[in-house]
């Protein structure tokens, strides 16, 4: 469906001469500005706020981007979370969800945060190293 937008002469004057610059049609260059300015880059992911703040989630699911992510980072495809895994889930989903994490790597902080090395630097600052041996069941000395 095809629909009209009135522009002044001004700014149109400035679209056909950046349309003739880069070889578009004024329309062309329209839509894709447009384009990359109104839809979503990720189309499937959206953030929500809860209990425990904002949170990147597939969109309609309750499913994080950082769940996606750990699971990757465990080792499964993309294929393999959407198919076995996350079956509710489409690739298209899970491949947007894993763009919307490089391109938002502050999203992830939680994960990282929440991670068995961060644990266990915590810990280790937290206690004697006597006590944390005790708990790991390391050596006191390693």
């Amino acid at each position: 469906m095809e629909r009209t937008i009135t522009v002044s002469d001004t700014l149109y004057r400035a679209l056909q001469r950046e349309a003739t610059r880069r070889q578009y049609t004024p329309d062309a260059l329209a839509e894709e500005v447009l384009t990359q300015e109104l839809l979503p880059q990720h189309p499937h992911v959206e953030c929500v706020t809860g209990s425990g703040g904002s949170r990147a989630v597939i969109r309609g699911t309750r499913v994080g981007v950082d769940v996606i992510v750990g699971y990757t980072r465990a080792g499964y495809a993309p294929e393999t979370i959407s198919a076995e895994l996350l079956p509710q889930l489409s690739q298209a989903q899970v491949y947007d969800a894993l763009s919307y994490a490089h391109d938002h790597p502050e999203a992830l902080a939680a994960l990282e945060e929440h991670s068995a090395g961060a644990w266990q630097a915590r810990l280790q600052a937290r206690l004697d190293p006597a006590a944390y041996a005790r708990l790991t069941g390391t050596s006191p000395d390693a």
